[in-house]
């Protein structure tokens, strides 16, 4: 990703996908001009960084998710990351999704139950 206007491209595609209008509701509520942050990955060579796009803040959690195509992705481009403080770093990848929906559905911000036989991949 080059820019802010490639990555809310992005961002809008995943939600073009997403069927749970309420779901769909709750990601624009939090969503956030996408903005790099550059976070350290911790499974490569020391001080190694990637630039993460975060897309969604969730305040209350110091929580957010974040698009990056280095690290996990691109299988995994979707995660869940910290805001701020000491482990605002990539994280591990059970945090890192495939798609935006499932990131949301795994986040701290989503609150209400997935639909039966829903499976995170």
């Amino acid at each position: 990703m080059n820019d802010a206007s490639e990555l809310a491209a992005v961002v809008e595609r995943e939600l073009q996908r997403i069927t749970d209008t309420k779901l769909v509701g709750r990601i624009r509520e939090l969503m956030v001009p996408p903005y790099p942050v550059e976070r350290e990955w911790q499974y490569g060579v020391v001080n190694e960084h990637y630039t993460c796009w975060t897309v969604l803040e969730h305040r209350a959690s110091n929580s957010g998710i974040a698009f990056c195509n280095k690290g996990f992705g691109p299988s995994y481009p979707w995660g869940l990351v910290f805001l701020d403080g000491p482990h605002s770093d990539i994280g591990m990848d059970s945090g890192w999704f495939a798609s935006l929906e499932d990131a949301m559905r795994e986040s701290m911000a989503w609150e209400s139950p997935n639909p039966e036989h829903y499976e995170v991949q």
